[in-house]
């Protein structure tokens, strides 16, 4: 049986490419592009260089992308290090566009199987190959498009460190972030670096410096151009650390404005570098917010959409919307549903590399560990019980944020 590839198509429609106007640069028929993404047939084997210098992809990224199992595909569209080209042996443009190329990798790869299997790859490629460029880059590299393109990904291992359950680590590179973003004049990135720290202070239960930093994000992406969906995900962000203080009106006011925003957002062009965030982004922190609020029917409403909405290899966000859905039916007292999503949710963990997953997890199995034992209970905790040990530790709540 022929396996998508998902991946393949992801890469495409990463840069820009439609079936028809890869077809056009390839000098094929559009359904023989159809046909390498269903796994049904394979580029010959004198069309794979075109076809990964269309893709931005060494040849062996392409070729691992091509065959293999799902994870092994997954894995090797994050360039590995060892494989990449090496930034020294680049010159002018091409040394960013390397770099954005690797982080579009290792983002397909992130939402796959998490960051827990990637992050020392990513800390690696950044101590090894983006650190030594910044301190003597190469000939012709844009300086402010290097600091852009050293931002993003240290963004990204940021998210890594925080899937690992790392968030001393996840801080620092954030703040790392910012300041590479300030430091290369990129208001937008400086904003998606406020959202990121942001998340993580709701995350450490910081909510009035969550609010301060999302403020501070709103200010530095509307100075700047694609940022619509960014200020969407800024005000998101700002109406999670309202509903943890307790301000109903403020949450509500702030959710109207991200919804208004992405909206009115769908033809943009977005900025270079900026996470993506769209409906199913939204309605996982809107549901966030209304369990917080105890506004339980529109909670379970919003996580319900998210589990639609998040298909195919977003394995994580969906596992993610299934345990707030599984915490809303707590708290509305229907325990041997939630019992159900959650051995759901543990079936699917065994294939994430994510502590953020178990940890939540876990404090779902302590709440369920004190009701009544039923059937669904019972087989909840026993596959709770069956999950290896991961650190879901929160330990970045010492030091002061850059903003």
């Amino acid at each position: 049986m022929a396996v998508r590839r998902q991946s393949l198509a992801e890469r495409r429609e990463a840069l820009g490419y439609t079936q028809e106007t890869l077809a056009q640069e390839m000098g094929v028929d559009r359904s023989t592009v159809a046909r390498w993404e269903r796994g049904v047939q394979s580029p010959q084997p004198w069309m794979r260089p075109t076809l990964a210098k269309a893709l931005q992809l060494t040849p062996a990224s392409l070729a691992a992308m091509l065959g293999g199992s799902a994870p092994d595909r997954a894995l090797a569209s994050a360039v590995a290090p060892g494989d990449a080209a090496r930034l020294s042996d680049l010159d002018g443009a091409e040394v960013v566009d390397s770099i954005f190329t690797t982080a579009q990798d290792l983002q397909i790869a992130d939402r796959r199987i998490g960051g827990g299997a990637l992050y020392p790859s990513v800390a690696h490629y950044l101590t090894q190959q983006i650190g030594p460029q910044l301190m003597s880059p190469s000939h012709g590299v844009s300086v402010p498009r290097l600091f852009a393109a050293a931002a993003s990904v240290t963004e990204i291992a940021g998210w890594m460190a925080h899937d690992s359950g790392n968030d001393a680590n996840a801080r620092r590179y954030f703040d790392r972030a910012f300041r590479l973003a300030m430091a290369g004049d990129d208001r937008a990135l400086a904003a998606n670096s406020c959202a990121s720290m942001a998340h993580l202070a709701i995350e450490l239960r910081q909510p009035h410096d969550a609010v301060r930093i999302a403020v501070e994000g709103l200010g530095q992406a509307t100075a700047a151009y694609g940022t619509s969906r960014l200020v969407a995900r800024l005000h998101t962000m700002r109406a999670r650390g309202l509903a943890l203080i307790g301000d109903r009106a403020g949450c509500s006011k702030a959710l109207e404005d991200a919804e208004s925003i992405l909206d009115e957002a769908t033809a943009e062009q977005p900025a270079q570098w900026i996470a993506a965030f769209d409906e199913a982004s939204l309605a996982s922190e809107a549901a966030l917010c209304f369990l917080q609020l105890a506004e339980l029917d529109e909670a379970e409403r919003r996580a319900r959409e998210v589990i639609r909405l998040r298909s195919g290899d977003r394995v994580r966000s969906r596992t993610f919307a299934q345990l707030t859905l599984a915490n809303v039916l707590v708290h509305a007292g229907r325990v041997d549903e939630a019992a159900a999503i959650g051995h759901e949710a543990c079936s699917t963990t065994v294939s994430l590399s994510s502590a953020r997953v178990v940890h939540q997890l876990r404090a779902l199995g302590g709440v369920l560990s004190l009701a009544p034992r039923s059937r669904q209970v019972s087989s909840f905790l026993a596959a709770l019980a069956g999950l290896s040990a991961t650190s879901g530790e929160h330990n970045g709540a010492v030091s002061s944020w850059p903003v």
